[in-house]
């Protein structure tokens, strides 16, 4: 199997798995971390899922029930209702630096192999709050991730005459890793509703210690399309 159809493999076997999580399950986890074989937990730390309550009078992204991995210590569940609260903002935070550290705090608990295979695991996990299933209603950071061709068909925002054009890109939408010393560029494509076609590549530095940094995300946009909701 070559690496393209490594990365193709994995990547479809994480996404069925995040969708067979079941918010009442906790014991639904288990299979995501087990498949995660390049991703270690730190001694006495857990890999699990926080599910936040919907606050309805916020913004959008706050009008649903968002969801990311972190890392914990203790007996929590390995699904945890966590409710809505600004309560960790720091001074100077906006809501969007406040995403950025709760969905990448848990890197400094996680040492990650060396290896094309590793930097795909922790570019998916990165990226998981916008994949996870629990929204309740769709909010624009949502994505569809593309792994090969055949998935454009199944877009179900779009016509038939938006589908044939989409589907027609002279482009190759696989997934890509390609390593440099102790950096990986991690690239991937996906779909977005606010957006349409994407390909994302993101610089992951391993750090020597089993750490990485995680950062330089870039989008370039193959298909542009707005699904026409204003909000």
């Amino acid at each position: 199997m070559n690496q393209t159809d490594q990365l193709i493999k994995f990547g479809k076997l994480f996404i069925d798995a995040l969708n067979n999580l079941k918010e009442d399950q906790p014991e639904t986890v288990f299979p995501i971390i087990d498949m995660l074989d390049c991703v270690h937990p730190d001694p006495d730390y857990h890999l699990g899922i926080y599910i936040e309550e919907p606050w309805l009078e916020g913004p959008i992204t706050h009008r649903c029930d968002q969801s990311w991995f972190h890392c914990y210590q203790g007996i929590e569940e390995p699904i945890m209702r966590r409710p809505h609260s600004f309560d960790k903002w720091e001074d100077g935070d906006s809501e969007n630096m406040l995403f950025l550290r709760f969905t990448f705090e848990m890197f400094l608990h996680l040492s990650i192999n060396h290896t094309p295979l590793g930097a795909w695991q922790a570019y998916l996990l990165s990226i998981s709050k916008t994949v996870l299933p629990f929204s309740r209603i769709t909010y624009y950071t949502k994505r569809e991730i593309i792994f090969q061709r055949e998935q454009l068909k199944d877009i179900r925002s779009l016509e038939v005459h938006e589908i044939e054009s989409l589907y027609n890109l002279e482009t190759d939408l696989s997934p890509k890793v390609s390593m440099d010393g102790n950096k990986a560029i991690v690239s991937c494509c996906f779909w977005s509703d606010w957006g349409g076609l994407f390909r994302e590549s993101v610089v992951i530095t391993f750090l020597g210690n089993g750490k990485v940094k995680i950062g330089d995300f870039t989008k370039d946009n193959y298909y542009e399309y707005d699904v026409g909701v204003c909000f």
